[in-house]
Parts: C-alpha cells; structure tokens; sequence
C-alpha cells in the first residue's frame, strides 16, 4: 500500500510526501527526519515522529514554517460513493 500510494504521489507530481508516525517502519520506504527539522505542525505531535520523503531531489531544501492542510475537501456524497 505504501509502494503505491508513493507511486501515486509522484505520477501526480508531488514534490514530497510528509507524515507523521513510526520512523523504524517509514525508513524501509525511504522516510526520515533529516529534512523535517525546521517544519512544525499544528497541534500536538511528537516531532521526531514527523517525516518526509522527497520526491523530486532538493524539494525540502529550505523549507521551514508550520503545515497547513491543502487541496479540496470531498463533500459527505463524496466520501460515500468512493466507499
């Protein structure tokens, strides 16, 4: 699933995919937190537990500032037809 979602990020033409969780497991797909140090989430979180992985090499060099969510939100109608 992993591999996939992955696949489909960059097929989109995501720069990078960050998410928060379990760096053991996230390493073997080739997340860390090298590149995280200066973003923060809102809210609480365990910021070693926020990773990255860089699609296109060099996208989160620089980056700093807080995360906010982004793109379209699906309506109720939505959700229930892509179930």
């Amino acid at each position: 699933l992993m591999r996939h979602a992955i696949a489909e990020a960059a097929r989109l033409g995501h720069a990078a995919i960050l998410l928060v969780g379990d760096a053991p497991y996230y390493a073997r797909f080739g997340f860390s937190a090298e590149k995280t140090g200066s973003l923060a989430m809102p809210g609480p979180y365990e910021r070693h537990r926020l990773l990255a992985l860089e699609l296109v090499e060099g996208a989160l060099d620089g980056v700093h500032g807080t995360l906010k969510a982004a793109g379209r939100k699906l309506k109720a109608q939505e959700l229930i037809s892509a179930a």
